[in-house]
């Protein structure tokens, strides 16, 4: 799905305009808004939905982001929470902040293949080990290259206010992957479409899924296992629908959380300029917790790590997949070999400090 159509609807945006758009749901949020403002409201409002369940680190954290917007903005502001996907799809996140159904939306990239060419540079296989060395690094090279952080058009009516690199992905199943032959034949979802082509090339079908999806396609025995980060298991709940876990660290994914272009234009500068500096707060809190909460309760005899052997071997299969990033780098107007080399450098360098 590309920023242009609304896939499951077949119905361009250029026909369906944002005050369109927002009407689709708005019985359903002005009747959970009812229930939920107080006589004397707030004069903004801010509208924000779950990413996950209640008892999971993202709801956590979202509760805490909004308690420090909600102390930054003062009494102007109050931020109402709805439950997730109850007013829009976890893959129309972007869209629906866009139009207006919600003031503060989580996008994950690589839900929207092709739009973010900068962040498919951390999902390259190999490149990076975790994602807070990612992340720092996708900051630096921010700041180098201004256009690796150009990732929203004046069309997506969204201002970015912090964006990072997520875990790497393991594979997580119902029988056990002790090798990559184990692989073959496989069905399994995947986080991303770098995954996907991953997963192919080891002799798998695979196909992107959203974690909601993946979980019931995990419980009705349509998929073999996924190709998720730590994150995703946790807070997802796969380990409910999952019992063996590979450590591959493959193909970190990134997402970015946006505030709707409109409401952002009614905070004041310096309240601007503060949820731009909660980036680094939001970030950390949000780095390993996940993982070590999905990981607590797992036997050690179903956790596997693939042998030397065949992780050359899949080094040996990844390496096409950079010089492909390239080329669709400087297609996109980068100097994608620059960038790539002061990534791996920048890698390395702070791997070692």
């Amino acid at each position: 799905m590309t920023t242009d159509t609304i896939e499951d609807n077949g119905i361009s945006d250029r026909g369906l305009s944002r005050r369109a758009f927002g009407g689709l749901t708005l019985a359903t949020v002005a009747g959970a808004q009812l229930l939920s403002t107080p006589a004397n409201a707030a004069e903004i409002e801010l509208k924000m939905q779950f990413a996950s369940p209640d008892g999971t680190p993202w709801n956590d954290m979202d509760r805490r982001f909004a308690k420090q917007i909600e102390g930054i903005i003062g009494d102007r502001a109050e931020v109402v929470f709805f439950p997730p996907n109850s007013v829009t799809p976890f893959k129309d996140w972007l869209q629906s902040t866009g139009a207006g159904l919600l003031d503060i939306g989580f996008v994950w990239h690589p839900v929207l293949p092709g739009k973010f060419p900068q962040m498919e540079l951390f999902s390259l296989p190999g490149l990076s080990k975790n994602q807070t060395l990612a992340t720092i690094v996708y900051w630096r090279l921010r700041d180098q290259y201004p256009e690796m952080g150009n990732l929203y058009s004046d069309a997506d009516n969204v201002v970015d206010i912090a964006t990072f690199v997520a875990m790497g992905s393991h594979l997580h199943t119902n029988e056990p992957v002790r090798t990559l032959s184990d692989v073959k034949g496989k069905v399994y979802a995947a986080q991303d479409s770098a995954g996907v082509v991953v997963l192919e090339k080891l002799g798998a079908s695979a196909s992107v899924m959203v974690g909601p999806d993946a979980y019931l396609a995990l419980q009705r025995g349509a998929v073999d296992g996924v190709l998720c980060a730590w994150g995703w298991v946790n807070n997802f709940k796969l380990n409910e629908v999952t019992t063996y876990h590979t450590l591959l660290n493959l193909n970190p994914g990134s997402y970015s959380t946006v505030m709707n272009r409109d409401t952002w234009n009614r905070l004041t500068p310096a309240e601007q300029a503060h949820l731009s500096d909660m980036q680094l707060t939001y970030f950390f809190y949000n780095t390993t917790n996940g993982a070590a909460a999905a990981m607590s309760s797992i036997p050690p005899e179903n956790l596997f790590t693939i042998s030397a052997e065949d992780s050359a071997a899949l080094a040996s299969k990844m390496r096409p997949f950079w010089d492909e990033w390239v080329k669709k780098a400087d297609a996109a107007g980068m100097p994608g070999q620059e960038i790539l080399d002061e990534a791996v450098r920048l890698m390395k360098l702070y791997d070692q400090n």
